[in-house]
């Protein structure tokens, strides 16, 4: 199979499972529909980064006993099965203590999927191609993200779907993704060369990475993970706050961060990725500065939303790509698993925190909690390459 017929198969898997994903961010609506709040919803999806951070922290390992064939099939696997427990507890109103298994289970499932997803990427692309295919990689992502939400919308207003199916829907479409992938692994030589991995103990490795510049990329994707999981996870009762339809939001979300990364990324790949970075995280502080005034603009939400998309949409895969390109080629798949580790602790543990915010002290403070953190992350990106740049004068003068 040419690495043109693997990367859209990828794709393919990539798009189920976060369509999949997709369906489950009406989960806190559901709660409310059970007598629960924001916070029950927080609580149950940071469940989730048991699974994910275990499996995260075992995949170096499973690569290594196992190889990338075996284990890249497993994360949509175990996404389905995860979804399945969640129709079984809505339909046998089972005990609390079944959605918290059953955001374990996806929770390990996703963070293999968004963990493995990149590596067998890698197999298929060189450094003269990274940053494009993978945010071409990413968008697929977001496209099923934000297509669910919109699709489930219709189906339960046209098709009198209950929660039920809507989770239902997901199981089916995470198990195709799992077909999908296993296509890819039989048929895919390359993934072997995946299996060894380094040679270093699981310690010294860490310690080796720690070391890398690629550090510094970890702690911008945690903090931009932190706007983007709050918004996404938290929006469909911010809208219900705020009296406006959450579809606005992610229909002017992903139609950006698709639109953007299928034209603006190869334009913006020309850029210095410094710049790029830069700029992209400014343009991420003027969206979420836009959600103040949702409540009475329908047009700041949409555009905020679009801003959103855009910036977030093309920022992420760059800094992604920045994270890999400072590694040596004999770290890249730890590298990656690092990264994605950072990437998840932020995903599954903030909307908890921004649950309680929201709770507490109202959807206004969450907004500037978010902007605080975008602002965080545009610190470490001035800091980094400032730096970069003085190092560059210095080698240079020498």
């Amino acid at each position: 199979m040419t690495f043109e017929k693997v990367r859209r198969r990828l794709y393919l898997e990539r798009l189920l499972v976060a369509f999949a994903s997709g369906l489950f961010l009406t989960l806190p609506l559901y709660f409310k529909t059970v007598g629960g709040t924001e916070v029950l919803f927080g609580q149950v999806y940071a469940a989730g980064a048991i699974g994910t951070l275990a499996v995260v922290s075992m995949s170096v390992v499973l690569l290594r006993r196992l190889g990338l064939q075996r284990v890249a099939p497993l994360g949509s696997l175990l996404f389905a099965a995860g979804s399945l427990l969640y129709v079984l507890a809505v339909q046998f109103h089972t005990p609390l203590w079944t959605y918290f298994i059953a955001s374990l289970i996806q929770g390990a499932g996703w963070g293999l999927v968004f963990t493995m997803g990149p590596i067998c990427m890698s197999t298929t692309v060189d450094d003269s191609n990274r940053s494009y295919l993978f945010t071409i990689y990413a968008a697929y992502s977001t496209l099923g993200v934000g297509l669910a939400p919109i699709l489930g919308r219709l189906a339960t207003t046209y098709l009198n779907w209950q929660y039920r199916e809507l989770f239902l829907s997901g199981a089916i479409c995470s198990a195709l993704a799992w077909v999908v992938s296993s296509s890819v692994a039989r048929s895919t030589p390359a993934y072997a060369s995946v299996k060894g991995g380094a040679t270093l103990s699981g310690m010294r490795e860490f310690i080796d990475i720690l070391k890398l510049p690629s550090v510094n990329f970890f702690g911008m994707v945690f903090f931009g993970a932190c706007v983007y999981t709050a918004m996404i996870n938290l929006q469909t009762t911010f809208a219900a706050a705020q009296n406006i339809d959450y579809t606005v939001f992610y229909g002017f979300y992903s139609l950006a961060v698709v639109l953007a990364r299928f034209f603006l990324s190869k334009p913006i790949g020309k850029l210095a990725p410094a710049v790029a970075i830069k700029g992209l995280m400014l343009l991420m502080l003027v969206a979420l500065a836009l959600f103040f005034y949702a409540h009475t603009s329908l047009a700041a939400y949409a555009v905020g939303a679009l801003l959103l998309g855009i910036s977030y949409g093309l920022v992420y895969p760059i800094v992604q790509a920045q994270a890999t390109q400072y590694a040596p080629a004999h770290l890249r798949p730890q590298t990656l698993v690092y990264f994605s580790l950072s990437y998840f602790i932020a995903v599954y543990l903030f909307p908890y925190a921004g649950a309680e915010i929201a709770v507490q002290y109202g959807y206004a403070s969450l907004i500037g909690v978010l902007l605080a953190a975008a602002g965080i992350e545009l610190l470490l990106a001035l800091v980094f390459y400032s730096a970069e740049k003085r190092n560059r004068v210095t080698l240079t003068s020498k």
